[in-house]
């Protein structure tokens, strides 16, 4: 796989592996409320922020 360096590359990049994407994506309503994942506060820290 190449190196991703421009915005361009990545969405070249999704629109090959869309379908992989979503394959393996996983909606956030089936992430239990007491997943390690979940109870990281550190994206609201930094949503704050701005």
């Amino acid at each position: 796989m190449e190196t991703i360096k421009t915005i361009e590359d990545y969405k070249a990049f999704i629109e090959l592996n869309r379908e992989k994407v979503y394959k393996n994506a996983i909606k956030a309503d089936d992430i239990s409320a007491d997943d390690e994942w979940m109870l990281e506060d550190r994206w609201d820290e930094l949503y704050n922020l701005q």
